[in-house]
């Protein structure tokens, strides 16, 4: 089994929007499967902020050993609930 993939803990932008297509996720799936923010998975994927090693292990982990991610299901911020309900009284 060849575990370099271990070794490599960078990942660029290109290589990140390779890996999540790879995945079956668009950027905002792959930001909620990483417990991100969809700001951050923005910059991920624009190359405006480094990608944490754990965030590049898991994800090559996932391509080498075939796991298909389970996205959370999206939940709006709670400002917006919180707006929501007050339009509705």
């Amino acid at each position: 089994m060849d575990n370099d993939w271990q070794n490599q803990r960078k990942m660029a932008p290109g290589e990140y929007r390779r890996v999540i297509a790879q995945l079956g996720l668009n950027t905002a799936q792959a930001g909620r499967w990483l417990g991100l923010g969809i700001r951050t998975a923005y910059r991920y994927r624009d190359g405006e902020s480094e990608i944490p090693e754990a965030h590049v292990l898991l994800l090559r982990a996932a391509i080498h050993y075939g796991i298909k991610p389970v996205v959370p299901q999206w939940v709006p911020p709670r400002r917006a609930v919180v707006a929501e309900h007050q339009a509705l009284i």
